[in-house]
C-alpha cells in the first residue's frame, strides 16, 4: 500500500479520538451536579405543569444591576416556571384536597406553588439542609426589591429570553421608563417564573452556559413586544408575540389580570369544573 493510505488511514483515526474525547468531555461537563438536581426537579414537577432548568450566580449577576445574589459565583441554582397546565389541571386540584371552602386567602397560585416546591425538596434532597427556596413574590425587607429578578435567572439557565429595553438600539419611547419581558421559545408569554432552588453548600464551577434562545429576530419585534407589555400588560397581544400550543385560556389570563382580591369567583368556577369533572370520572 503507498504511503498516503496509512497516513489517510491514521488521520480517520486521530480525528474519530479527538471526536470521542470531545463528545465524553462534553457528556461529563453538562452533566454536572446543578444539572442533574434541575433534571430531578423537572421530572419530578412536570407533571403539575411546572419545569426546571439549572443556573449559577455568576450568569445571573453578569445581567442582573438592581438585585445582585450574594452567593459564591459557582452556587448551584435550579430556577421553575409554571405553564398553562398549572393553572387548569393542578391548581383545582391542590383546592379541593387543600382547601375546598376557599378560606385560606385569594393567592392560592401562591399557595399551590409553594406546596409543591416543598414537596419537591423534602422528595428529592431529604439530607440537604442548606436549600433556600426564593419565591417570585418576596421582597427584601430592608430595600423592598425582590429578593431575585425571576426574568433574569429564567435568562441565566437558558429558559427564556430577557428582552430589556436599555438593549434596543433606537427606542421609540426616549426617556420613559419601561419594564423588560421575557419571552420562551416553547410558550411565548403564556408562562411564569415562580421559584428559584439555591443549594447554598453545593458548587458547580464545571456547569456550561447555555445562551436562551431569542424568538424574536428583529428589533421591530423587540419594539413591539415591550410597547405592548408596557401600555396595556393586561392585553394578551405581547404573550401571543411567540405562537405556542400551551396558551393561556381567557379564564386564566383573566384570573391574574384581576386584583387578588376579585380573583375568588373565579377560583370557585374553576373548583365547581373541577368536581364536576371527577364526578363523570367516577
Amino acid at each position: 500500500m503507498p504511503p498516503w493510505f496509512y497516513f489517510g488511514i491514521f488521520m480517520h483515526v486521530v480525528v474519530a479520538i479527538i471526536f470521542i474525547t470531545g463528545l465524553l468531555y462534553y457528556h461529563f461537563k453538562a452533566n454536572t451536579v446543578t444539572v442533574k438536581y434541575a433534571t430531578a426537579i423537572n421530572k419530578f414537577l412536570v407533571q403539575h405543569g411546572y419545569e426546571a432548568a439549572p443556573f449559577i450566580p455568576e450568569w445571573y449577576n453578569n445581567m442582573s444591576s438592581a438585585v445582585k445574589l450574594d452567593l459564591d459565583p459557582k452556587t448551584a441554582c435550579v430556577v421553575v416556571l409554571s405553564n398553562a397546565t398549572m393553572f387548569e389541571k393542578t391548581l383545582p386540584a391542590f383546592l379541593k384536597k387543600h382547601d375546598p371552602d376557599l378560606t385560606k386567602g385569594t393567592d392560592c397560585v401562591d399557595l399551590c406553588t409553594k406546596f409543591f416546591m416543598e414537596k419537591a425538596r423534602l422528595n428529592l434532597f431529604p439530607e440537604e439542609e442548606e436549600i433556600d427556596i426564593i419565591y417570585d413574590y418576596e421582597l427584601e425587607p430592608r430595600t423592598k426589591l425582590p429578593r431575585i429578578n425571576m426574568c433574569t435567572a429564567g435568562h441565566a439557565a437558558g429558559m427564556a429570553f430577557y428582552n430589556r429595553p436599555e438593549e434596543v438600539e433606537s427606542p421609540p419611547w426616549g426617556q420613559k421608563k419601561m419594564f423588560g419581558c421575557s419571552v420562551s421559545p416553547k410558550y411565548g408569554g403564556h408562562f411564569a417564573f415562580r421559584a428559584v432552588f439555591v443549594f447554598k453548600n453545593v458548587k458547580d464551577p464545571d456547569i456550561l452556559f447555555l445562551s436562551p434562545h431569542d424568538a424574536l429576530d428583529s428589533e421591530e419585534k423587540k419594539i413591539q413586544l415591550l410597547q405592548a407589555f408596557n401600555g396595556d400588560w393586561k392585553n394578551p397581544a405581547w404573550r401571543n408575540i411567540v405562537q405556542t400550543d400551551l396558551p393561556y385560556s381567557e379564564e386564566q389570563i383573566e384570573y391574574f389580570n384581576r386584583a387578588p382580591r376579585d380573583r375568588l369567583p373565579i377560583l370557585k368556577s374553576l373548583l365547581d369544573r373541577h368536581n364536576e369533572e371527577d364526578k363523570k370520572d367516577q
